[in-house]
């Protein structure tokens, strides 16, 4: 039973109550999103949190008296900043979701506002928009528990909270060529190439975002999406070539540092595989797809863009991880400590729960 002030209770009969639905999003590292469907920002509750106003619709409340678990669906737009970032890297998972309603014109007090729902999410994210299919708490004993289970590759995502690597640090910009709704074409990027290299100073390393520069000394020969010492002067460089190829022996030079070429570079076609392509501008703005396949200019999605990306339009490319230990947790990213997986695990076994 709702138990709310009597003046709460007088304003619902007298109909000038004037209300509003307050959310909580509550992860489970302990952070706090709050939102409210209200024209404008709401102070509340005994901290004095501010809720902030965004398009949401919350579509009926189901409740159900047959054993099934009680619902309700949201849709809250206009997600953005870090936890849109956080949303796409499974944030959500064990989360809390409570939405309240508030007889908003009045100063904060326990009785005045009403519990509706508290429940766990099951979530899509679209753009802008989270779409939240809101399930009771009795409905988590579903959840198979612990999280991690017993397989050959990794149990963490890339870019997670327990990968520990930083997105934006492997983000590579540019500006599309041409494309349709299922490709990004991107001449002036190209082809991604790797090369290995046996001269250079960790302590004072070509960096991710660097212009690389050849023998040759013309600018712009190539950009580093990427680059991993593996030791204090070997390690391994990829980068997208412009006007140059670089070729065995040479001398790269970028940010001020230099590595020596080992090797023929040659072109890399899994690196951004299983990676990410986000559109920053054009009619695609917001959206982001997985990357299916790169082959020199062009980017493949899984699924299509809403509308065709066009030429001028801008873009982020992010790569992709296939969870293997030695082969990219270490070789791509050095980054081997973190890497949760059971490679001895037999076949045989399924799956088996950590």
């Amino acid at each position: 039973m709702h138990v709310v002030s009597a003046a709460f209770q007088a304003a619902i009969a007298q109909g000038t109550v004037r209300m509003a639905e307050l959310y909580d999003v509550a992860l489970a590292n302990g952070t706090t999103y709050r939102y409210t469907n209200h024209g404008g920002n709401i102070t509340w509750n005994a901290a004095g949190d501010t809720y902030t106003a965004i398009p949401i619709e919350r579509r009926p409340i189901q409740y159900n008296t047959d054993g099934a678990f009680d619902e309700c669906t949201l849709d809250l737009g206009i997600i953005s900043g870090d936890l849109r970032a956080k949303l796409k890297s499974n944030i959500l998972e064990a989360a809390q979701i409570t939405i309240k309603l508030i007889r908003w014109d009045a100063a904060y007090a326990a009785d005045e506002e009403i519990i509706l729902f508290v429940g766990v999410p099951d979530v899509g994210f679209n753009a802008s928009i989270l779409n939240v299919r809101l399930l009771s708490k009795n409905d988590s004993m579903t959840i198979v528990v612990p999280r991690h289970i017993y397989q050959p590759g990794c149990n963490h995502h890339l870019f997670d909270a327990t990968c520990g690597l930083t997105r934006a640090n492997y983000a590579y910009a540019g500006t599309a060529t041409g494309g349709t709704t299922t490709t990004l074409i991107d001449t002036n990027a190209g082809t991604i190439y790797k090369v290995s290299f046996d001269g250079g100073d960790s302590g004072n390393p070509v960096e991710i975002g660097d212009a690389l520069v050849g023998n040759d000394g013309t600018p712009g020969d190539g950009v580093c999406v990427n680059i991993v010492y593996l030791t204090a002067a070997t390690g391994t460089i990829w980068y997208v070539e412009n006007t140059h190829q670089f070729v065995d022996d040479e001398v790269i030079t970028g940010g001020g540092n230099t590595v020596t070429v080992n090797g023929t570079p040659a072109a890399d076609t899994t690196y951004y595989q299983m990676g990410e392509l986000e559109m920053l501008t054009g009619d695609n703005a917001g959206e982001s797809r997985p990357i299916l396949s790169v082959s020199g200019p062009t980017r493949t999605v899984f699924w299509p863009f809403p509308n065709a990306v066009s030429a001028a339009d801008t873009y982020n490319i992010y790569p992709g991880c296939d969870g293997r230990a030695e082969e990219t947790c270490l070789a791509v990213f050095n980054n081997l400590s973190p890497w949760r997986g059971f490679p001895y695990i037999k076949p045989a076994l399924g799956l088996l729960y950590a």
